[in-house]
């Protein structure tokens, strides 16, 4: 696995400065981490840091000094070629060219491999995302999350972690029995019977599916019972169809589950009881109104008049959804082996977190080993699109149909485009154009597009074999490494801030840098020596280019 190039520079920097401050007797530089990073503007080298002006309270010197003093003890041998001290006291670097011209062939005898790393290796990570009530179909509402939690579960693997996807699924609580009871009363009404709907019962087709599907399993022997007993029967039964449905659809999402995990099966080990013991044992738990609150100074500080608030348990004995999360976490962290639980949450669980990050440490369970990705939701434009390819529109859009009109590929790329915490907006119209105009159509063109250049090379009997390297002398072509060699290092930046939407950034300016270069450099010209050796580059992009759309989870065609 190559050595990102920023880690390289890093190490350099670190050595540089620890000479500097034996040299001139520096103290209390050690607690002074080196950041690096890459100039907006690229007359001012390929990467910099800024750990002078960092460093100058402590030191008591001019940032400059400092800087000075970190780049006469540099060694300047591969990768760096050059340094010089700028601004307010930046020490800026270049990379040597014959070094960077050598990542090219690194980059492809890593091939597969190319961005992994060990960073996490040995760390158990569960990352728990879409988890949208079990009541049924997945709409585009919950998809979000989909992508966002998948891509960053393949990052994290990417870098070493045992990570395990899990779909957590709420099959308990006042929202079930009233699922229950919606199945029951279709499987009246398929019986010919005079069943009233109420308000709060659950529409959708859907839900006459699973009553037939009952009705055509076990006929009449239900028939007997009350509608409440019907309800409680027909729950796991309705809750098993919604899952089973869930998971094909995830599955048309490009999304594996390793786990789906059922709150009943907590519920009814008692270990959600023994939670609530162990909160009481730490004087955690009041008894209020008949019901069971969490009670501590930090709980009542951030209590909001008028929400259900700090009930754990509910005065007719149901737990609430805080009383559950807490004992889900406490499971996951304390009973299967976790190190480290990431959930991919609505930004609707705002207040939620805030309870979490109270309700657990009063557990013992340190803040750092749990973290939340909130990401605000969708906004859908045209819309009428769908309506014309014979797809359903209306308050809820399914997921099913809108991979069906759209494609996994689009879907996926369209709602990764924006950082989470960012509102999106998903254009069903450029969801579904062949064109440029279309992101991911952009950058899947780009790896379709070196294809074709491979195919004309072999026709006219050329390959990379053997390339000279030393013929990759333009500007164009070096920066072109350079961009290559920013994947792994936005794979670690990924893991470090949980920013996957990154990669969609990132393959739409690589795709872009190779555009462009295509436009203005013929790779396969009557120059054989050059032609091999921009052969070479463009293969390098290639991988790169198909190593960020698989964790993207978008396909990388050779054709289109």
């Amino acid at each position: 696995m190559t050595t990102p190039a920023r880690d390289l520079v890093a190490a350099a920097f670190s050595e540089s400065l620890a000479r500097a401050a034996r040299q001139h007797g520096w103290q209390g530089w050690e607690r002074e981490a080196i950041e690096v990073e890459v100039p907006a503007n690229a007359e001012h080298g390929d990467y910099a840091t800024s750990v002078a002006m960092r460093l100058a309270k402590t030191l008591r010197r001019p940032p400059r000094e400092i800087a000075g003093a970190i780049k006469d003890q540099l060694d300047l041998r591969p990768p760096l070629a050059s340094a010089e001290v700028a601004g307010n006291g930046f020490v800026n670097v270049r990379l040597d060219v014959a070094w960077l011209r050598g990542q090219v062939d690194a980059i492809i005898a890593d091939g597969a491999d190319y961005g992994r790393s060990e960073t996490l290796r040995g760390k158990h990570i569960q990352v728990e995302f879409v988890s949208a009530n079990p009541t049924g179909p997945l709409t585009l509402a919950n998809a979000r999350g989909g992508p966002l939690g998948d891509v960053l579960s393949s990052v994290l693997r990417f870098a070493g972690a045992d990570v395990q996807r899990e779909y957590y699924v709420e099959d308990g609580g006042t929202q079930v029995k009233r699922f229950g009871e919606s199945v029951a009363i279709r499987y009246r009404q398929l019986f010919g019977e005079d069943a009233r709907v109420p308000q709060d019962a659950y529409p959708g087709e859907y839900v006459t599916e699973i009553a037939a599907q009952i009705k055509e399993k076990h006929g009449d022997v239900y028939r007997t019972l009350t509608l409440e007993e019907q309800g409680r029967v027909f729950a796991p039964m309705a809750i098993d169809w919604v899952v089973a449905d869930a998971q094909r659809v995830t599955r048309k999402f490009g999304i594996t589950f390793d786990s789906w995990f059922k709150q009943s099966s907590f519920l009814e080990s008692g270990y959600f009881a023994k939670t609530m013991e162990e909160l009481r044992r730490r004087g955690c738990l009041v008894d209020r109104d008949g019901a069971v609150w969490f009670e501590t100074s930090e709980a009542r500080a951030l209590d909001r008049e008028g929400e259900e608030g700090w009930v754990v348990i509910r005065s007719n004995g149901d737990p609430t959804y805080l009383g559950t999360d807490i004992a889900y976490h406490r499971l996951c962290l304390e009973e299967r082996g976790i190190d480290l639980k990431i959930n991919v949450w609505g930004a609707n669980t705002h207040y939620h977190l805030l309870q979490m990050k109270i309700a657990l440490p009063a557990l013992g369970i340190a803040e750092d080993r749990w973290s939340v990705v909130l990401y605000q939701y969708v906004r859908f434009l045209h819309e009428g699109v769908l309506q014309r390819m014979g797809r359903r529109t209306g308050l809820f859009l399914m997921l099913e149909d809108v991979l069906e009109a759209v494609g996994k590929d689009a879907t996926r790329f369209l709602l990764l485009q924006r950082g989470a915490d960012s509102q999106l907006d998903f254009d069903f119209e450029l969801a579904v154009q062949q064109s440029n105009d279309n992101p991911v159509y952009y950058v899947q063109y780009a790896h379709a597009r070196i294809a074709s250049i491979f195919r004309t090379a072999a026709e006219r009997g050329i390959t990379p074999d053997g390339a000279d390297l030393s013929a990759l002398a333009t500007p164009a072509e070096h920066a072109l490494i350079k961009l290559c060699l920013r994947f792994p290092e936005l794979l670690a930046d990924i893991v470090g801030h949980r920013g996957a939407h990154l990669l969609t950034g990132y393959a739409l300016e690589l795709a872009g840098a190779f555009h462009g270069f295509y436009r203005d450099h013929r790779v396969v010209s009557d120059d054989v020596t050059v032609s091999k050796a921009r052969l070479r580059l463009v293969q390098a992009v290639q991988v790169t280019l198909r190593q960020t759309l698989g964790l993207l989870g978008v396909s990388a065609p050779d054709s289109m």
